[in-house]
């Protein structure tokens, strides 16, 4: 009896204890716009190379999940420098046998008008392993590529709610 009791009351008093603290979902709704409809009207520039058209892709689908806007009330932009892998374990007979990848994107928003509004970084990194099989090693090169570029999409799509969110509090 205690234990249900202890069960069903700890969760009720953590979220009277969160109720008042002024926590807000970053995508939740402000007013009558979610931050989602604002991450949705971004209209996302081509990015140079592989990397580039991996990490545009996944710009795509986390902040248009519903395609492309026809008009788009920001356009970003974004430089992406992927320098070449690192050596980051070495065997005793000298030969790599496992390599560090890193990829720094650089981002610009412009509003309609073409305005840069907003700068920011992102960067991942991760690293694979090198295989006495040169297809294995290929793949992990480019799960590694691919896992980088997810983790930049995450990072900017994070950096521009937190804008619009702040936006969007300073207009109340």
């Amino acid at each position: 009896m205690k234990r249900r009791l202890v069960l069903t009351t700890l969760p009720a008093l953590a979220l009277a204890a969160t109720a008042g603290c002024g926590f807000e979902p970053l995508y939740g709704r402000v007013g009558d716009v979610s931050i989602a409809d604002d991450l949705a009207g971004i209209r996302i520039m081509p990015i140079a190379n592989r990397a580039g058209q991996i990490l545009r892709n996944h710009l795509i689908d986390g902040l248009q999940p519903r395609g492309e806007p026809e008009r788009a009330a920001y356009r970003l932009a974004i430089d992406l420098v992927e320098p070449l892998p690192q050596d980051l374990g070495i065997s005793r007979t000298a030969a790599v046998v496992r390599y560090s990848y890193t990829a720094f994107a650089t981002c610009r928003l412009f509003d309609a008008a073409g305005t840069e509004i907003w700068r920011g970084r992102a960067t991942s990194s991760t690293s694979y392993e090198v295989s006495s099989s040169q297809f294995a090693t290929l793949a992990g090169q480019g799960a590694a590529r691919e896992r980088v570029m997810e983790e930049i999409a995450i990072d900017v799509k994070a950096q521009l709610a937190s804008l619009f969110r702040a936006r969007r509090a300073a207009q109340r």
